[in-house]
């Protein structure tokens, strides 16, 4: 419930920053290089609280002025100009590596791209990459369309070094699924940055040892940061 949930929130000055940010960026006035968020903290610094602060301001939109826990964030931040935002949440445990998600009209996910698109836009806009979803392959030019058809759009990765490690096991071709997560996040980051009204926010851990104290866990966050 955003009303509980911003009544209990101290909005620190790093919240309001990011804050706006994204509102800008979604009410058209945010420059590319500002659309896409990287946020790395250590454990419990704060990213997830900061995401869910997120979804709920910009779910909201306009609605968030009538608020009393918002005034001080809204002067600080500005107003959004939307009515709502269209929002994709990828966790590392909302789409399972190995067997995809089934969602409740019959689609079977496969990918983060895949997740992405139908959350943004449903079963019309998860079309535009159904073949790459299936497959899986990354899109390569795609998911700017994906965007074009459901901004505002706001999409929020959280945790995606600890999936790609979960995700390294799966084949994808003669490659892995980790390997075309990784390749669709330099996709997403492109498409985003080139759309308007269109915002990224994307976690990662400070550590290797949050997703697994391995070589291939840090090769992985290592390719996460560059990516």
């Amino acid at each position: 419930d955003a009303s509980t949930f911003f009544s209990k929130t101290y909005f620190t000055a790093g919240l309001k920053n990011i804050a706006k940010t994204v509102l800008k960026g979604l009410n058209g006035k945010e420059d590319a290089e500002n659309r896409v968020i990287s946020l790395q903290t250590g454990f419990g610094g704060g990213k997830t609280h900061t995401m869910i602060s997120l979804f709920h301001l910009c779910k909201g939109g306009k609605s968030v002025i009538e608020s009393p826990y918002t005034e001080e964030l809204l002067r600080y931040t500005g107003i959004p100009e939307f009515d709502s935002a269209n929002i994709a949440v990828f966790t590392n445990t909302t789409n399972d590596a190995a067997n995809g998600r089934k969602t409740v009209d019959g689609v079977h996910i496969q990918t983060i791209w895949g997740e992405l698109a139908y959350q943004l836009g449903g079963k019309e806009a998860y079309e535009i990459i159904r073949k790459n979803d299936e497959q899986p392959m990354a899109p390569a030019g795609l998911f700017k369309s994906v965007l074009e058809k459901c901004k505002p759009a706001l999409i929020l990765v959280d945790e995606l070094a600890d999936y790609c490690v979960k995700a390294s096991a799966r084949k994808a071709g003669s490659s892995s699924l980790a390997d075309q997560t990784i390749s669709f996040m330099q996709e997403l980051t492109e498409a985003v940055a080139s759309t308007n009204h269109c915002v990224a926010v994307i976690t990662l851990p400070a550590s290797p040892q949050e997703v697994g104290n391995t070589p291939e866990a840090q090769a992985i966050l290592n390719s996460c940061k560059t990516g």
